[in-house]
């Protein structure tokens, strides 16, 4: 049988042979289907340095942002402010440089894009494992002596249902000059196929056998392949109306809006369009489950400060890395970084608390975005286009009536672990700056100045790097994973683990990526706990506070 014939029988393969080819074929499949894709691409670098009491501690680190040409296999359209290929840092001029390699970054997402076949590499079977739910082939590959330059060495997952390739883990032969050419590839099942969605990426510098040799670490996640664009036209195709005894005339009963209703609405209107225009760009998670957990701490807050406003105040997350939040007009933006290291409930109503502070104080966004001509245009302008941030005196405001309504809420005796989290970001901020530095908002942290909430350090304890009990922040990733395709956030629900050492506490810090796959058809563990309330620290469930 002809190798493109396996990827559409649902019989099992005769021998090792077959598995190969049928996960040949699918691979190639996928390669095809995914031509026409242009997801969103971040990555995120952190160079290590060796430390006294944590082993590694960041002391350098690179970012970048944009959108990634699969038919190409570079990425052509930067979504940073100021951002060219020509003054990306030598390590993502590897990376994603068309001089470099024609294919670029695709050889990371799709291992070989031209040659990966049994003619040009030799496949070993080394057992089976189970990633999450997902039981796998474990296969080991190496090219072949007359294979050529720059191909593929390393492992291989390919779930033993339909033989896709979910995992794939080695590097490229000869070996690129760049500090990241070990990598570990990692796909979901979403949108009919497995996408590929994070990749993390490791090396060590230095003398060779050297132990303790400072690293250089990198994440990789990819969403939107599934534009917004595309989501909205399938619901205009899908629309119906149903209304019972046909469209009738209310206009008879309805009151007009009086000019204080037309102000509030308008800025309202500035708020919507900003936010819609974020999530079109792929930059903006749609509502979901992070949404109703953000909003259950904003309810607390409210209600035990007696916050009424209208329109409602409602939280959105940004798709992004960054640690940053504000407040456009009723509707709080917060990043998934954040979310991510955030420690606590205590530390996320801390957040919360300063962009509620800024609702309450009337401190709204230029209307000038309620003009739908503002907003015309492509995405990877959208972060250079729109300008959101704040005054220094707004801020300082915002820092006092927080304080305030955190004082008077359920949240009033957590409030110096809120305080040790500030603490701990100011004094990394240094070491990494691009994660420091919002995208849309404020910076939260400098190590020369306490830009956010200074009044909650005042009452942390000091920081015990060396103490495994106290922990200031939690390293990236820790709390929510993106589906690639519609973008959806889902928060994970993790086991409890204490640090045994120092060294395990990883504060802001980049690890690898160890997913428990799932498929398409049962859902993510987490979600059924998500949708109750959702779990921030230690199974402590987040619980609502009730309007009277």
């Amino acid at each position: 049988m002809a190798a493109a014939a396996f990827a559409q029988t649902g019989t099992p393969p005769k021998n090792f042979a077959e598995a190969v080819d049928r996960a040949v074929a699918n691979e190639r499949a996928l390669i095809g289907k995914l031509r026409d894709k242009e997801p969103v691409i971040e990555t995120y670098v952190q160079e290590l340095k060796t430390d006294p009491e944590m082993e590694f501690v960041p002391r350098k680190d690179h970012y970048f942002l944009g959108r990634l040409n699969l038919t190409e296999g570079i990425v052509d359209k930067s979504y940073l402010p100021n951002s060219t290929l020509a003054n990306i840092p030598r390590i993502f001029t590897a990376m994603f440089s068309k001089e470099y390699y024609g294919r670029g970054f695709a050889d990371q997402m799709f291992l070989d894009v031209a040659d990966f076949d049994r003619t040009h590499y030799d496949f070993e079977l080394e057992g089976r494992e189970f990633l999450g739910e997902v039981r796998c082939l474990v296969i080991d590959v190496k090219p072949k002596k007359e294979a050529g330059k720059r191909r593929f060495a390393g492992r291989l997952w390919v779930e033993d249902r339909d033989y896709n390739i979910v995992r794939f883990n080695g590097t490229y032969i000869p070996a690129p000059s760049h500090d990241l050419s070990h990598f570990d590839s990692w796909r979901l099942n979403t949108g009919g196929m497995w996408l590929p969605s994070f990749i993390y990426a490791q090396d060590e510098s230095g003398r060779s056998g050297v132990t303790h040799t400072p690293p250089v670490r990198a994440q990789t996640r990819l969403w939107d392949y599934q534009r917004s664009r595309e989501s909205d036209e399938q619901i205009f195709t899908s629309m119906s109306i149903d209304v019972p005894g046909g469209v009738q005339d209310s206009s008879g009963t309805s009151l007009e809006n009086s000019p204080l209703q037309s102000f509030r609405m308008w800025e309202q209107q500035s708020a919507v369009n900003v936010a819609n225009r974020l999530q079109r760009a792929g930059l903006l998670a749609p509502t979901g489950e992070v949404d109703r957990v953000l909003g259950t701490v904003l309810n607390n807050l409210e209600v035990t400060n007696n916050i009424y406003l209208d329109p409602p105040i409602r939280a959105r997350v940004l798709l992004t890395t960054p640690l940053e939040s504000i407040a456009v007009n009723h509707t709080i933006l917060i990043s998934r970084g954040l979310i991510d290291v955030l420690p606590d409930e205590a530390s996320l109503a801390a957040v919360l608390a300063h962009e509620l502070a800024h609702i309450a104080l009337g401190h709204s966004m230029k209307t000038k975005y309620a003009f739908a001509d503002r907003l015309l245009f492509d995405d990877p302008a959208t972060l250079k286009s729109i300008a959101v941030a704040r005054t220094k005196e707004e801020e300082q405001a915002a820092d006092t009536k927080a304080i305030e309504i955190l004082n008077k809420s359920p949240y009033k005796d957590a409030l110096p672990k809120a305080g040790l989290f500030l603490r701990m970001l100011s004094a990394r901020s240094n070491e990494v700056p691009h994660l420091v530095t919002p995208l849309v908002g404020n910076r939260m942290a400098d190590s020369h100045r306490e830009l956010r909430l200074p009044g909650l350090m005042d009452r942390a304890p000091e920081l015990k790097l060396r103490d495994t009990e106290q922990i200031a922040a939690l390293p990236l990733g820790s709390r929510i994973r993106i589906d690639p395709w519609s973008n959806q956030l889902h928060l994970l629900k993790t086991a409890a683990m204490v640090p045994l050492t120092a060294k395990e506490k990883l504060p802001f810090q980049i690890t690898p990526f160890m997913l428990n796959l799932t498929r398409e058809d049962k859902p993510l563990p987490a979600r059924a706990a998500a949708d109750s309330g959702g779990v921030l620290e230690d199974g402590k469930t987040i619980t609502r506070t009730s309007k009277p």
